[in-house]
């Protein structure tokens, strides 16, 4: 079939993909990797492919339908979040009402988590796939493509002629992680590489996974409880070897590569597999990674990671406060939390002396959260001196325990999906905590990022790293140019109507 994959058209640069979907203050914006990866299987399977991320390229929702006509498209398969749902359902009914005949399928985190409430807003959703979905979009476009009977497509729920929503069987996570193609392939074939980035790392970069799952629980991270799981898969080193050279030698213009995974550092045998295997090939590319603070790396095994390419780590501290710690689950076993702050410190000096820099994750709005644990937070952000940071409100998804919990307390007063952001799709919190109101939560964290950029010993530093290092030098001034105008401004939380409610249409419905 001629299929499009769609990450549809909302407010500019946003970023749908992220943790948190929103547009950024750094003017990060992450590839379409889950799209992008179906988009890849559907086209080893045989179908004609088009890729649209609208974001990025500032495609309008008329061009959307200008193109799908253009090639014919016969079915759309279209990304979707929580803050953007409202809008991405009335891109799917503009689409199907120019094109009737168009088979539509949502996917993502939102759909995964709300999938019979999602197709009941609109007669225009005809199916959306459950968590990990690239073989039940590749099954879905084969049952359309010859008629037979969706029933038999494992993972799908979707709408019957008569109205009524059925759910199949769920789909088991995909075992062999090496069947899947190069996302970068389908990055090279259908994207601008330039119009991704990072705050924290070097552009232009690339992203992809070595591994999928993460057996850790955290409350409030949507991936593993919504999508990927908790159960650890890996790529082959040899695969993961394989598309850094096809990186390196396609892609010329990358300067990084980001791997996304849930937390890279699980398994430290498998993790210094890789690294060896990197040095072997003579690895040039640099490489960021998600990762934990607290999993015991020593400096011998960090510089070996260093030596293989690894240039710095994206880690999740959250929180300064111990009982806040404890609160979101952050370890598996509670008798952990009381380490962790010191962990947090051991591995960030740790980091430093092996030559690997760290992006510090902060977040405000958790269970047991204070005014005062708020301090606690902006105090350990800055005495743990990472080379960025970010300062997030909390932002409870569907399919976690963190929203569980806050529905359960009333701490969600505002059923709106569009909440979820401010006016101008910046991150917002629509939880407001016995002390503390969601007002406030958005507030601390504009103060947070003025503190911790803006403090002297910070700028004297990123000054001698943009002096000593071209590199770093052109990441600082595209990031600060962003940030800034937020550092001055900060959210424009605005209190006079729901935080984040946009009057009239949603963002892209008439663009």
């Amino acid at each position: 079939m001629r299929v499009l994959f769609l990450n549809p058209p909302f407010h500019p640069r946003f970023s749908r993909e992220q943790r948190s979907p929103a547009v950024t203050k750094s003017g990060t914006l992450y590839y379409p990797k889950w799209l992008a990866t179906a988009a890849g299987v559907a086209i080893q399977n045989g179908h004609e492919v088009d890729l649209v991320d609208a974001p990025a390229g500032n495609f309008s929702v008329k061009s959307v339908i200008d193109r799908i006509e253009a090639k014919n498209i016969q079915a759309v398969v279209c990304d979707t979040s929580t803050p953007s749902i409202l809008n991405d359902v009335s891109v799917i009914e503009a689409i199907k009402a120019a094109h009737p005949n168009v088979h539509t399928l949502m996917v993502g985190r939102h759909v995964s988590s709300l999938p019979r409430e999602t197709i009941a807003m609109s007669n225009a959703l005809e199916a959306v796939a459950i968590r990990e979905y690239e073989y039940t979009v590749r099954d879905w476009l084969s049952a359309k493509e010859s008629g037979a009977d969706l029933s038999a497509v494992d993972g799908l729920v979707w709408r019957k002629s008569t109205g009524e929503i059925v759910s199949n069987k769920q789909r088991e996570a995909i075992k062999n992680l090496d069947e899947l193609p190069f996302v970068s392939e389908v990055y090279k074939r259908f994207l601008h590489t330039p119009d991704y980035f990072y705050g924290h790392s070097l552009w232009p970069l690339v992203v992809f996974d070595t591994s999928r799952g993460c057996p850790y629980h955290c409350s409030f991270c949507v991936y593993p409880q919504t999508f990927s799981g908790h159960t650890m898969r890996y790529r082959s080193v040899a695969n993961v070897a394989d598309e850094f050279e096809y990186v390196a030698k396609e892609m010329p213009e990358i300067k990084t590569v980001m791997l996304e995974d849930d937390t890279f550092i699980v398994s430290k045998p498998r993790t210094m597999e890789l690294a060896n295997e990197l040095i072997r090939r003579g690895n040039k590319l640099p490489f960021d990674a998600n990762c934990r603070a607290d999993i015991g790396a020593d400096v011998e095994f960090l510089s070996v990671l260093h030596k293989a390419g690894a240039r710095l780590f994206c880690v999740g501290f959250e929180s300064g406060d111990v009982e806040v710690i404890n609160g979101m689950k952050k370890n598996n076993d509670d008798r952990r939390d009381a380490k962790y702050h010191e962990e947090a410190h051991k591995f960030v000096r740790r980091c430093q002396d092996a030559g690997i820099m760290v992006h510090g994750c902060f977040m405000v709005g958790n269970l047991n959260e204070t005014p005062q644990s708020m301090e606690k937070t902006l105090d350990f952000a800055k005495k743990l001196r990472p080379d960025t940071a970010q300062f997030f409100p909390i932002m409870v998804y569907p399919g976690t325990v963190a929203y569980q919990e806050a529905k359960k307390r009333e701490y969600i007063q505002i059923e709106d999906w569009g909440a979820w952001l401010t006016k101008d799709g910046l991150h917002n919190s629509v939880v407001t905590l016995p002390n503390i109101t969601h007002e406030e939560l958005v507030s601390f964290c504009d103060r947070a990022r003025r503190s911790f950029y803006l403090a002297p010993s910070y700028l004297t530093y990123k000054l001698k790293q943009s002096l000593t290092d071209r590199r770093e030098l052109q990441r600082n001034v595209k990031g600060f140019l962003t940030l800034s105008k937020y550092l001055i401004k900060g959210s424009q939380h605005d209190k006079t109507q729901a935080p984040g409610k946009v009057p009239g249409k949603p963002q892209g419905a008439t663009a």
